[in-house]
């Protein structure tokens, strides 16, 4: 225990380490607050004046206005937000609701416009899969929007080149979906993804404070000495992974919880009871509020980043010069980015899968990944690819951990 706390000592006395520790507490805080600032909304006074909300006015207005319709999204409550759409649309002779005077969306549309999104999506084409113009919808076809859903889900698929097997793994899935859906106004989109941005920022700044644990003494010569000792070779290495463990792993549960915590705050507690589907799409397979969804992201991605930081700590114990060990990180960190963007879709799917972390980044994260239908083929044995995910990961940690202490302790001086 006392060589374990004189690593930790060591680690965090770094310069570097408590300036990256210190601002990714910061960070937290703000990346919570930032999504805050893009709610606005304009209303009318009593004397035909307008007046601008914004912040956290915004979302305390936005939730009185839509307490009536807050809870269950009932059928009737989604023919109710496409009748008020048709009749605006109709009053002022338009076609679409961009088409609308932005005061007309403000004054009788914003209440109704978190219901929507999801019914464009389930009433689209069923071959082209093109959206429906809010005028071509009949409010008696409207009300069958829970019974449609798995029949868009299943539509979706054949068309992305889906197999039917997927295709009734995804039903079987979708099944256990909470219906009717849940709103509360509060927690959206844009701060899930200030979420995915802040995993990867901490991501980052925890491979720059892993990456020279092994290499940083390689490079000045301290190791000959440090593994003559009686605690040297694998008692020493399995106690600087642990040390950089603990440290990392600490500061990205508890950087993590803190973003959650000011996010619910600032947004309503409330709103996490909001079913995922009401936020992402209508055919999201997880049966998860966005609360749980919170949790599920913070956590899942945690497991991935425990196997990339593994991988780090392999190359540093494998690197003997610490600006390559870092250049290596900062390599492997932003690879899957590349590799999404890059990378033809299915090879992109895969190694989203299989790399160490690959799923921690912008459009390659987790979060994107359960908003998706993507399922991955072996032979005759399909998965979705959020599980395989986790199982690569937990494969990884223990091989690569293994693989770092062996490398240490094979090492010649």
């Amino acid at each position: 225990m006392r060589i374990f706390m004189l690593e930790v000592k060591k680690i965090i006395r770094t310069r570097v380490t408590w300036i990256l520790l210190l601002a990714a507490l910061l960070l937290s805080g703000l990346m919570a607050y930032i999504p805050v600032t893009f709610e606005g909304v304009s209303v009318q006074n009593g004397d035909g004046e307008r007046t601008e909300f914004s912040g956290l006015a915004a979302v305390h207005y936005l939730q009185d206005l839509r307490a009536d319709i807050s809870g269950d999204v009932t059928a009737e409550n989604v023919q109710r937000a496409v009748r008020e759409y048709q009749s605006a649309l109709k009053e002022y002779g338009a076609t679409d609701s961009y088409e609308l005077p932005e005061e007309v969306y403000y004054d009788r549309l914003i209440k109704y416009q978190p219901f929507v999104h999801g019914v464009r999506e389930v009433f689209s084409d069923e071959k082209t899969g093109m959206a429906p113009g809010f005028l071509s919808l009949s409010l008696e076809e409207v009300g069958t929007f829970y019974e449609k859903a798995p029949v868009r889900l299943a539509n979706l698929m054949r068309m992305e080149g889906s197999s039917q097997s997927d295709i009734d793994k995804a039903q079987v899935m979708y099944q256990k979906v909470e219906k009717p859906f849940q709103y509360y106004t509060g927690v959206e989109g844009n701060s899930m993804d200030y979420q995915v941005l802040y995993i990867f920022l901490l991501t980052i700044f925890c491979a720059v404070i892993v990456s020279p644990i092994f290499s940083m003494e390689y490079q000045t010569g301290s190791d000959d000495i440090l593994r003559c000792t009686k605690y040297g070779r694998l008692r020493l290495a399995v106690t600087k992974i642990l040390s950089a463990l603990c440290i990392t792993g600490i500061t990205f549960l508890l950087c993590g919880i803190i973003w959650i915590l000011v996010t619910n705050t600032l947004f309503g507690w409330e709103s996490t009871k909001t079913s995922m589907q009401m936020i992402f799409s209508a055919s999201s397979l997880p049966a998860l509020n966005m609360g749980e969804l919170e949790w599920v992201n913070l956590l899942g991605s945690f497991l991935l980043f425990l196997s990339l930081m593994s991988l780090i700590l392999f190359l540093s114990a494998r690197i003997k010069n610490a600006a390559i060990a870092l250049a290596a990180a900062m390599f492997f960190c932003i690879l899957p980015v590349i590799i999404y963007i890059g990378a033809p879709e299915v090879l992109s799917n895969w190694l989203q899968c299989l790399l160490p972390g690959g799923a921690i980044g912008l459009n390659n994260s987790l979060l994107y990944a359960m908003t998706e239908l993507d399922f991955l083929h072996l032979g005759s044995l399909s998965v979705w690819n959020v599980h395989l995910m986790f199982i690569a990961a937990a494969i990884w940690i223990p091989v690569l951990l293994i693989g770092t202490a062996w490398s240490y302790c094979r090492r010649s001086m």
